[in-house]
C-alpha cells in the first residue's frame, strides 16, 4: 500500500534528479574555423553529464542555417549508438547557426505537489487527491560555428518556442567581459527563469562545476566565467502545448553549447 509520505519521497526524488537529465546537445570539433578549415562535425546526444553521450539526437528536421541566415540542409548526417554525427561543409565566410530543430518526445505525467508541477513516476498510479496533467517534451539544442571572422545574419533566428538568445556574439565571449543572454517563450522574455551552466572537464573539478543563475525582469542574465573552455546552457520551462497537440502542455528544453576564450 502506498503512503502519502511515499509519494512525497518520490516526488522528492524526482524534483532532485540531475539538472542535465535528458538534454540534448550539439557539440562541434571546432567553434572558429581559421583558414585551411573547410568542414564541421558535430556531435548530437542526450546528456546527463556534460559532455558525456547518453544517446543520440534524432530528427528528421535538423536545422542549419548559413551565415545569410538562409536554411540549408546537411551533407552528411550518421546515427550511431551513442551519438548522431552531423558533418556539413563551412564554404561562406561568417557565422552558422546548427541546430536539432523542435523535438517533440515522450508523453508523461505531472502532479501539482506543494504548489509545484512535479513529474510523477511513470510505473506508479498517481498520489491520490493530487492534481495532474499531460505533458510532452519539447528540445532543442543549438551551437554557433564561425568560419573566419564575425558575422551577425543567423542572430535573429528563431528555433522552437523556448529559445536562449544571445546578445554577446557567441563567437566572441571573452572570460572577462562573460556572455549576456535572453530567455524567450515564444517571443516573450521570461523572468526569473533558471539557466542551468555547466562545462566541459568540470566534473574534474575538485567541486564539480555546476551553476544555476536567474534571469532579470527582461529575462536577461550575463552569464560569468572564472576559465575558458566549452560550456553547456540549458533552460526548461513547462508552457501550454499548440492547439490539436497530443497534451495540453508541454516541458520545454533547450541548450546552447559555446566556447569561451581567455
Amino acid at each position: 500500500m502506498r503512503t502519502w509520505g511515499h509519494w512525497l519521497a518520490a516526488a522528492a526524488f524526482f524534483a532532485a534528479t540531475p539538472a542535465l537529465a535528458h538534454t540534448s546537445y550539439l557539440k562541434p570539433n571546432v567553434f572558429s574555423a581559421g583558414p585551411g578549415v573547410e568542414r564541421v562535425s558535430i556531435e548530437a546526444a542526450f546528456t546527463e553529464n556534460f559532455p558525456q553521450p547518453d544517446g543520440p539526437v534524432e530528427s528528421q528536421d535538423f536545422h542549419l542555417y548559413q551565415p545569410d541566415a538562409r536554411r540549408d540542409v546537411y551533407d552528411n548526417i550518421a546515427v550511431l549508438s551513442q551519438m548522431t554525427v552531423l558533418e556539413n561543409d563551412l564554404t561562406e565566410p561568417g557565422t552558422y547557426l546548427f541546430s536539432s530543430g523542435e523535438r517533440l518526445g515522450r508523453t508523461g505525467l505531472q502532479g501539482l505537489i506543494d504548489g509545484q508541477w512535479r513529474p510523477l513516476d511513470p510505473d506508479e498510479p498517481p498520489p491520490p487527491g493530487v492534481r495532474t496533467r499531460q505533458t510532452q517534451t519539447a528540445t532543442v539544442a543549438n551551437v554557433y560555428v564561425t568560419k573566419g571572422a564575425t558575422s551577425n545574419g543567423v542572430l535573429g533566428v528563431h528555433v522552437g518556442t523556448l529559445e536562449i538568445m544571445p546578445l554577446t556574439h557567441p563567437s566572441a565571449i571573452c572570460m572577462d567581459d562573460g556572455f549576456r543572454v535572453r530567455v524567450l517563450m515564444s517571443g516573450r522574455a521570461l523572468a526569473n527563469q533558471e539557466i542551468n551552466l555547466d562545462r566541459d572537464g568540470g566534473a574534474y573539478d575538485a567541486t564539480p562545476f555546476h551553476q544555476v543563475l536567474r534571469t532579470d525582469a527582461a529575462g536577461e542574465a550575463l552569464i560569468h566565467f572564472d576559465r575558458p573552455g566549452i560550456y553547456l546552457a540549458m533552460v526548461r520551462a513547462s508552457g501550454d502545448a499548440p492547439a490539436g497537440a497530443a497534451t495540453p502542455i508541454r516541458s520545454y528544453t533547450t541548450s546552447l553549447t559555446f566556447e569561451v576564450s581567455r
